[in-house]
């Protein structure tokens, strides 16, 4: 898998009042750092690169859209995690959700126009000195 460039791209519809991401996009962003899948459980937010404790390894850049009415900003949080926990990943540096929830789209998504949409991205990261705690998180030994 070196020298591979990892364009997973996972196209669902949005459920209505459901509230489901849309659209996920993963990038690899250093093909030479394999690692084995974590959990979302495992999976530290931080809010900016200062805010990590430990060095660490970038692994992949996640991003994740939906429809901004219907999809929370801890949905998309969550989807996030998920992305990055599938890449081995245990931080997650992310960035704040940007939203379109203008009345104008917002009347629009209520009529089917899908107008009102959000947007979330950040880096996936890989922080050796927790190791420990991803595995406790996740419940392997």
């Amino acid at each position: 898998m070196s020298g591979r460039i990892l364009v997973t791209v996972a196209l669902g519809a949005a459920v209505g009042l459901m509230g489901c991401t849309s659209k996920s996009r993963t990038v690899d962003v250093s093909p030479t750092v394999n690692k084995s899948p974590t959990c979302a459980n495992a999976v530290t937010v931080f809010e900016g690169r200062g805010q990590v404790p430990t060095s660490y390894y970038e692994l992949a850049w996640v991003e994740t859209e939906g429809n901004s009415v219907w999809t929370s900003d801890n949905q998309m949080l969550q989807k996030m995690k998920t992305q990055a926990a599938a890449v081995g990943a245990n931080g997650l540096i992310a960035n704040p959700v940007q939203a379109n929830k203008t009345g104008v789209n917002v009347l629009g998504e209520a009529v089917g126009a899908h107008t009102a949409t959000a947007r979330a991205s950040g880096l996936a990261i890989w922080m050796p000195g927790q190791s420990d705690r991803t595995r406790l998180a996740c419940g392997t030994h």
